[in-house]
């Protein structure tokens, strides 16, 4: 194998995506620990593999995606171990006071295309799907949200 130089440090940088890291994370597995599990697990592996990175793919893609896959093998491993995997409504999440509206998959990819402003082709490719499937996605999760804004309103007056 072959190791490339690199001109910035890989530390520097998963610090400052940190935030962004956990937030993705927390939208897919909807509890704190898990969450921060996920992306202390991501980041190591990313330090391991950096000297053998390509330099030119962005980190932050990268590491959602490997995110993604760790989170999707997690709950494959629990189905299989016949696990309970924990309901998204239930006190376990990290804010039991805010009901949770939408799946994890329509969160993450509302999150990833919204607020990361990620294109469907760059979210697609984080979330090992089509750009189709991320713009249903997208529109699916708006429309829950439209729905639960609608009666919240409805409710208020």
């Amino acid at each position: 194998m072959d190791v490339k130089p690199h001109n910035t440090d890989i530390r520097r940088d998963l610090v400052s995506l940190l935030p962004r890291l956990r937030r993705f994370a927390l939208v897919l597995a909807q509890n704190g620990a898990k969450a921060d599990d996920l992306v202390s697990k991501v980041c190591g592996q990313a330090l391991l593999k950096a000297p053998f990175q390509d330099t030119e793919d962005r980190l932050d893609l990268r590491l959602f995606g490997a995110i993604c896959s760790l989170w999707r093998t997690e709950i494959r491993k629990k189905k299989a171990s016949s696990e309970t995997v924990v309901c998204l409504h239930s006190s376990t999440t990290t804010s039991p006071q805010l009901p949770m509206i939408l799946s994890a998959e329509l969160a993450a990819a509302f999150l990833l295309c919204a607020v990361e402003e990620l294109s469907y082709r760059e979210a697609a490719a984080v979330m090992a799907t089509t750009e189709d499937s991320i713009a249903e996605t997208v529109l699916a999760a708006r429309r829950e949200l439209a729905i639960v804004t609608e009666s919240d309103a409805e409710r208020r007056a």
